[in-house]
């Protein structure tokens, strides 16, 4: 009944949030049917999960995550990074061979590498006379579902891996989680796919002609307003004189100053009504670093550190009686190394900073700021953890065992769950919510059904990372189609039709795997 009651919800709703609660509040009445018992239940199944060890060191994590980002972002470093871009770039294949390759220090968060990467890369491609839309698609190509395959210093990480140790003892099932995580990474179809069409549409598939013809298509639907002579009266330009310390004489020069001046303010009374009527606040930590010298340095110093302390102490935790390094990450903590790498990582950054005499309170805000951007996907994680107790206690495996497990194949597992988390990740338009509804779920069929538990694993976070790229919903389509000044739905159609292609070679790959 939870997932019945949170799937339809976050459907209709569009968020997964309000789903998650009700099926909550719905198993906790469910196994205390008393006027207060679901309510002291959902309470009490929240806060068992919170102290969990395992659970409360990944709510740090993904906090100081955030922190790390918002560090890096106020103190100029990601200003710095985009600066050296933009100064390196002449042709259009160097320009998209460049922004391929800056997803090797912007690959830790999809919105990160968005809000990093698109405002550089913009400006190159529109002086190189290549479309908005070609652009934006290649950023996303190298935005989730890049993110989603890499093994250590992303977000992305630290989230599956607390689903998958939790998921892992309600189903009965004992492994790894960092271990289970690196084995499904093969099997993510969808991401694998999407990289590979995105080097072969980037490199070979579209000539820079047909580009240029597509900048003209844009220009032609949405052409630059033509600047317009404001006809003052008299007492207008006496008063802009006297205003700015002028002599309002018939001087041509003077006259035309006179009607600049009323032009800029024009614009920006137009300007402050339309950011009033569309509620558009501008970001604090972007207007911290807008106010920042750029330093390339405070990114890639810590990104290099946080990197390097995350091999050598997922190596260390398990290096004892290991014989190759390969053993050693098998057998590794790897959520406790990736911790200890973060929090040693951050206090360095604040010393660096502040030898660099950043001021302190920038510092500060920056870590705050981005750490409480992280506290939507810390409830989200709570609530899937809570429901997944909950459906355990309830009898959820057995009863996937017993009618479930009997009726499908273990060969269609895979490509069915595939499917049907690719729909729902496009309604909800959220990566992490799809593999929060469908992980538990997932768990229990491979459980029942013998299926291989690396391949159910990597065909959910495949489906998520499918609505996460394509979805109109996805933060990643909102943030691109904002920044690059595009039409927010034609764009998610642009993104559909390559992703809707790829998916379907996915379901193929999933077939073929369990049939194997």
């Amino acid at each position: 009944m939870p997932f019945l009651i949170v799937i339809p919800i976050s459907i209709v709703t569009r968020q997964v949030l309000p789903g998650l609660m009700v099926g909550l509040l719905v198993g906790s009445y469910m196994m205390h049917p008393t006027l207060l018992g679901g309510i002291d239940g959902a309470l009490s199944y929240i806060l068992r999960e919170l102290g969990i060890p395992d659970n409360l060191r990944l709510i740090v994590f993904l906090y100081g995550f955030g922190a790390f980002v918002g560090l890096v972002r106020v103190t100029g470093g990601v200003t710095g990074f985009a600066k050296w871009m933009e100064k390196r770039v002449s042709t259009v294949r160097g320009a998209f061979a460049l922004t391929w390759l800056s997803s090797l220090a912007t690959f830790m968060a999809p919105d990160f590498r968005i809000i990093t990467v698109a405002p550089v890369v913009s400006h190159v491609f529109r002086r190189l006379k290549v479309s908005s839309r070609r652009v934006a698609l290649v950023i996303d190509l190298t935005s989730t579902p890049l993110t989603a395959l890499i093994p250590l210093g992303t977000v992305f990480v630290g989230y599956m891996v607390g689903l998958l140790a939790t998921a892992g003892p309600h189903h009965g099932l004992a492994a790894n989680a960092y271990h289970l995580l690196l084995l499904s990474l093969p099997f993510n179809f969808f991401s694998l796919l999407m990289l590979l069409y995105g080097l072969y549409s980037t490199f070979f598939a579209r000539s820079v002609r047909q580009s240029t013809a597509e900048t003209e298509v844009d220009a032609k639907v949405s052409p630059a307003k033509s600047p317009k002579r404001l006809h003052l009266s008299p007492e207008s330009r006496l008063r802009i004189a006297s205003q700015f310390g002028m002599e309002a004489s018939e001087d041509l020069s003077v006259s035309r100053e006179i009607e600049a001046i009323a032009s800029r303010q024009t614009d920006q009374a137009d300007s402050s009504q339309k950011d009033v009527s569309s509620d558009a606040l501008p970001d604090p930590m972007e207007v911290a670093a807008e106010r920042t010298k750029p330093n390339m340095l405070n990114l890639l110093l810590p990104l290099a550190l946080l990197l390097v302390l995350t091999l050598l102490l997922t190596w260390w935790s398990g290096h004892t009686g290991a014989t190759s390094i390969w053993q050693a990450l098998v057998k590794a903590n790897a959520a406790r190394a990736m911790l200890q790498a973060l929090l040693i990582t951050l206090i360095f950054s604040v010393v660096w900073y502040a030898a660099l005499r950043q001021p302190i309170g920038k510092t500060m805000f920056g870590f705050l700021a981005g750490g409480n951007e992280m506290m939507g996907v810390i409830v989200l994680l709570a609530l899937v953890w809570a429901v997944s107790a909950v459906s355990s206690d309830l009898g959820f495996t057995t009863y996937m065992e017993r009618v479930i497990g009997g009726l499908v194949p273990a060969a269609w597992i895979a490509p069915v769950l595939f499917l049907f988390g690719c729909a729902i990740s496009y309604v909800i338009g959220s990566s992490f919510g799809t593999w929060g509804i469908l992980m538990p779920i997932g768990f229990s069929l491979a459980a029942s059904t013998n299926a291989s538990l690396p391949l159910i694993v990597g065909a959910v976070f495949a489906s998520g990372t499918f609505g996460g790229f394509a979805s109109p919903l996805s933060d990643n389509t909102v943030a691109m189609a904002t920044v690059m000044k595009l039409p927010l739905m034609e764009y998610a159609r642009v993104k559909l039709k390559p992703a809707l292609f790829v998916a379907g070679g996915s379901a193929a790959l999933y077939a073929l795997a369990g049939w194997l």
